[in-house]
């Protein structure tokens, strides 16, 4: 058997997909890459935790919003990386440690896949780094302006509990599973996948929001978080059972410095008004409308669900 991107007719494969999908073939294409990249991962015996939007989307279905990016944390697991002892230490040891780290990762042999280190991602501190994942594309040109032709695993440390086994699939192994043939070809997506949950990524991103809206930091960074954290509380109701509550949750994330503060309902990032600043962020929510393949919520409607969120729950 071989891999699905093996066969001949992949190509025709994915666009029958997009045609059924009505969605445009260069993202079933990539987002066919991103399974495979997690699954190499596991592949190579790694452990891998999975956060952050592309997790909701493809570990919880939470969102209809194409996310290239792979927020990981990962261990050697079965193979044997440099050991991180300490990752927010600003000494050299600790530092040469986390760099000695990403450069394994960077290096790891990833099948039909070429991984190189972004130098520049890896900042100061050397906490995190940006490992561009490259794949044998045959739609890269019909990506949208705002996505790179890579995938992109950024790799560093998390909070990694509580988390969910996930299945992991695409579009392609969807359509090939209803049409009885998925088992013709390798398997190349993991069966389970520890995903963080969502109330953790929730808080987090409200948590960016605040922060990057207060610093005036370009929209673009962070703008996709409203929508993000709006479907996850409209479907906290279906959300894996938790031990705590959200109000728990988010003080024991501020007391490890996960979460710089606990938001406020009435943060004026969370207020949308009439000037300068928000219309730089009306603008960037638009921009990147080609990432979405269902039905958006208005800005506005984000904004007051989580104000609602806030006030009942923290």
């Amino acid at each position: 058997m071989t891999f699905i991107h093996s066969d001949p007719e992949f190509p025709d494969l994915l666009r029958i997909v997009a045609e059924s999908r009505q969605i445009p073939v260069s993202l079933i294409e990539k987002d066919y890459w991103v399974t495979h990249t997690l699954w190499a991962l596991q592949d190579l015996g790694l452990e891998v935790w999975f956060k952050g939007g592309t997790s909701l989307s493809k570990g919880f279905g939470l969102i209809q919003r194409f996310s290239e990016d792979l927020d990981l944390k990962l261990e050697g697991g079965s193979r044997e990386l440099p050991a991180v002892r300490n990752w927010k230490s600003k000494e050299r040891g600790p530092q040469a440690a986390r760099r000695a780290f990403f450069a394994a990762v960077a290096a790891l042999p990833m099948v039909d896949l070429q991984l190189r280190m972004d130098p520049a991602s890896l900042g100061e501190r050397c906490t995190n780094a940006g490992i561009e994942v490259r794949y044998p594309g045959h739609h890269m040109t019909g990506l949208p302006q705002a996505m790179r032709p890579f995938v992109l695993l950024e790799v560093g440390d998390a909070r990694i509990r509580p988390f969910v086994e996930c299945p992991i699939s695409s579009w392609v192994h969807d359509h090939l599973h209803a049409q009885g043939i998925a088992e013709e070809f390798v398997s190349n997506r993991p069966a389970s996948l520890r995903c963080i949950h969502p109330l953790v990524t929730l808080l987090e991103k409200l948590d960016a929001i605040g922060r990057r809206f207060q610093a005036g930091t370009d929209p673009a960074q962070y703008v996709r978080h409203f929508e993000d954290v709006a479907h996850i509380i409209q479907a906290e109701a279906s959300l894996p059972r938790l031990d705590d509550t959200a109000a728990g949750l988010v003080g024991e994330m501020l007391a490890q410095h996960q979460v710089r503060q606990v938001p406020m309902a009435m943060d004026p990032a969370f207020l949308p008004g009439s000037g300068a600043a928000w219309a730089s962020v009306r603008s960037a929510y638009q921009a990147i409308a080609p990432m979405f393949w269902g039905k958006r919520l208005e800005l506005e409607d984000a904004a007051e669900t989580i104000r609602s969120w806030i006030s009942r729950s923290l």
